[in-house]
């Protein structure tokens, strides 16, 4: 198994290893509890922590990435095997391996260098080993075209069309190859539960439920079900969520007129934003617990004074107490004017917000000049711009 660009990958890590395990963890019974596991991964160092979405991080000690234990497993998971730094957000050629946890087997690893891994061992392993051998040597040319359309695209020499074409004739061809392959493996080995996870490979929920059928229905109902199942709800999910993104940046646009409201001040008195049509009006989408917004006041304060006068803030405390709100206000000092957002609103719905901060600036005709999203320095630069006349 070949680790797919770590270099670019170190200061996303964690994220992704949420995420991996998330998507993967599933809730089937194994009979069988005990894995026994044997590592040889160079170059590792004398301690692996096994990480599994919830469960104990488990420690264990070996000598020169050479390891010998025995884990308790009693779901289908994927778990990672990862070197401790990393759990301490200590990135820096930080290693980690992501492997299947089946109970009752016997699993090994090894690592000959810091690019590429592999998986065998008995029954499920066995099986897992070939198929990953397969994928490896399956995606293998749609991941060197991708690699190259990558290379394209950062040169900066490449026209438009140019870019398209190879993308047309090129890349897009290689991957369908690559799903077809996957589909064509399944269908030979219709009775390999560790085939399974290929399924993840492929591209898009319809088409994924559509190759779920060509497996055996010993493996369709068996104890990788509830696996397959979770896959196909976060997918369902995810989708969800981008359908949610689509509409809101619907609502993201300049021009625009912006939603009217009216939200009770600091002093319980309500505040309309029709009562400031006629000057610039900043709406700051923020809350007590949001790091990002808390950051950005000290300059936010700056710029308030440096243009005092030319604009007004209008900030919008989001998912807080009202007595969390009041006392961050005035923790922090913040000397634009204030309004609360009960959870019970749709404004922020109205507004499309996707994400903290959010910072809205509105003209003094009512309509949507900018949306900023998170702690952006384009927001000061476009403010420069707008009142440095």
């Amino acid at each position: 198994m070949r680790i797919k660009g770590i270099n670019n990958m170190k200061n996303k890590i964690l994220g992704m290893m949420l995420a991996t395990i998330a998507l993967l963890c599933g809730c089937a019974a194994n009979d069988g509890n005990t894995l026994k596991v044997k590592l040889d991964l160079v170059d590792f160092g004398d301690t692996v922590v096994v990480y599994r979405t919830g469960h104990e991080e488990l420690t264990f000690i070996g000598k020169n990435g050479k390891f010998e234990f025995e884990l308790q497993v009693d779901t289908i998971c994927q778990g990672l095997l990862v070197q401790p730094k990393l759990l301490r957000g200590d990135m820096d050629n930080a290693r980690f391996y992501s492997v299947p946890l089946v109970g009752g087997e016997s699993m090994r690893v090894w690592a000959t260098d810091k690019t590429r891994y592999d998986v065998d061992g008995t029954g499920f392993y066995a099986d897992y080993h070939q198929v990953d051998l397969f994928n490896e040597n399956a995606e293998k040319e749609q991941l060197g075209n991708a690699d190259k359309f990558n290379e394209m695209l950062e040169s900066n020499t490449f026209s438009k069309e140019e870019l398209d074409k190879f993308n047309d004739e090129v890349f897009k061809p290689s991957f369908q190859r690559y799903q077809q392959a996957i589909i064509d493996y399944i269908k030979a080995h219709p009775t390999q539960e560790a085939a399974m996870f290929l399924l993840k490979k492929i591209d898009g929920l319809d088409k994924m439920k559509e190759t779920f059928k060509l497996f055996d229905a010993s493996v369709r109902n068996g104890r990788m079900r509830p696996l397959y199942d979770s896959w196909v709800e976060d997918a369902e999910d995810r989708l969800k969520d981008e359908a949610k993104e689509k509409e809101a940046q619907k609502k993201q646009v300049a021009g625009i007129e912006a939603p009217m409201f009216t939200l009770n001040d600091l002093e319980g008195k309500p505040l309309a934003l029709t009562s400031l049509r006629g000057k610039y009006v900043i709406l700051d989408f923020w809350g007590s617990w949001c790091v990002w917004c808390i950051k950005g006041f000290p300059q936010m304060k700056e710029y308030y004074a440096k243009y005092r006068g030319k604009f007004e803030i209008l900030g919008i405390d989001c998912n807080d107490t009202e007595e969390k709100w009041k006392d961050a206000v005035k923790k922090h000092g913040l000397p634009w004017l204030h309004v609360y957002c009960p959870r019970e609103s749709t404004l922020l719905d109205d507004y499309g917000i996707t994400g903290f901060p959010t910072k809205i600036i509105i003209g003094p005709d009512g309509k949507v000049v900018k949306y900023i999203v998170g702690e952006d320095p384009s927001f000061y630069t476009l403010l420069d711009e707008l009142f440095n006349k």
